[in-house]
């Protein structure tokens, strides 16, 4: 991945119970088995599994998203606009378990936090700010290692997501190009993506005819609407790094969710998009095809994923 500024073509038998309660019972499983495989079922907030109100494990720690098991076509199909190969073939993917997984991307607050406890390398803002915009210049490594004190503090299991777990989350129940929908314009209510504002300073780029607010800068998280599971930026503002090795299609792709540690494990996947991306770069099926582990710049961030008991 490049820098913005030479963009790279802008580019988850106590007791007998009466029969009468089974049967409801089955019914409400059968209901909700249903609405999951049709991607409906929204995500919760279980405040039951975490230590602090906001779905959090401490102070300081991310605010989380309960995304419910369920199932879901990842990828994408060749009359998709924007379509690229390495978003086939479109497959099944099934989570038997929810997750939790980053209301938003985490944010130069959480990350000083983690600095401040000796955790994590100190990162420039670019003269953006801090505070709640999301971290950058954070690499694959930077990011796990973030995660790795998450679990250390919290007792808890902390890690990027898989590649499934990203898609599924962004789509929030959606078979859309984008989560909001068919239509590009639409982009600037939900995320901080290349658009009108940017088009004043980079007039040759293709980006978005719509104006979010943000020329050459990210916002912060939770500006823009959320998606229908509740994360927010999961189009725009930074790019994200998860877990999974690059490999150039999903031919042989795990179908449970995991991450896909085989393939080219020198170059790691980002999803996303970030704020000078066009509306073909921010569909929740498009893969940045591998990314070097070792890079930092002003559009790379992260979130993360908690397992649940």
């Amino acid at each position: 991945m490049t820098t913005a500024a030479t963009i790279r073509g802008n580019t988850r038998p106590a007791g007998a119970v009466p029969r009468q309660l089974r049967q409801g019972a089955a019914c409400l499983l059968l209901v909700a088995g249903l609405a999951a495989s049709a991607g409906t079922v929204a995500a919760t907030t279980d405040a039951s599994a975490f230590a602090m109100p906001g779905n959090r494990d401490c102070a300081e720690c991310p605010e989380m998203v309960v995304v419910p098991a369920g199932r879901f076509m990842m990828g994408s199909a060749s009359t998709e606009p924007g379509h690229d190969i390495n978003e086939a073939p479109r497959h099944e993917v099934v989570f038997a378990r929810p997750f939790a997984i980053g209301k938003y991307e985490v944010t130069f607050d959480e990350w000083d936090a983690c600095v401040a406890d000796g955790g994590c390398t100190a990162v420039p803002d670019e003269g953006w700010g801090r505070g709640r915009r999301p971290v950058l210049y954070v690499n694959f490594e930077m990011a796990v290692g973030y995660t790795r004190w998450l679990s250390d503090k919290t007792g808890q299991p902390y890690r990027l997501p898989s590649e499934a777990q990203w898609e599924y989350a962004a789509r929030g129940g959606t078979s859309t190009p984008w989560f909001w929908g068919e239509d590009a314009k639409r982009a600037c209510e939900f995320g901080n993506v290349g658009d009108d504002a940017l088009r004043v300073e980079r007039p040759e780029w293709p980006l978005h005819d719509c104006n979010d607010g943000y020329a050459r800068t990210t916002a912060p998280v939770g500006h823009f609407k959320p998606n229908g599971f509740g994360l927010h930026d999961t189009a725009g503002n930074a790019w994200e790094w998860v877990e999974d090795c690059y490999n150039p299609g999903y031919e042989g792709a795990p179908g449970d969710g995991s991450a896909w540690l085989s393939g080219d494990c020198v170059r790691r996947v980002v999803r996303g998009g970030g704020w000078y991306n066009k509306p073909e770069t921010v569909r929740s099926a498009q893969r940045y095809a591998g990314d070097d582990p070792a890079r930092q710049n002003n559009t790379l961030g992260f979130r993360v994923v908690r397992l649940l008991p």
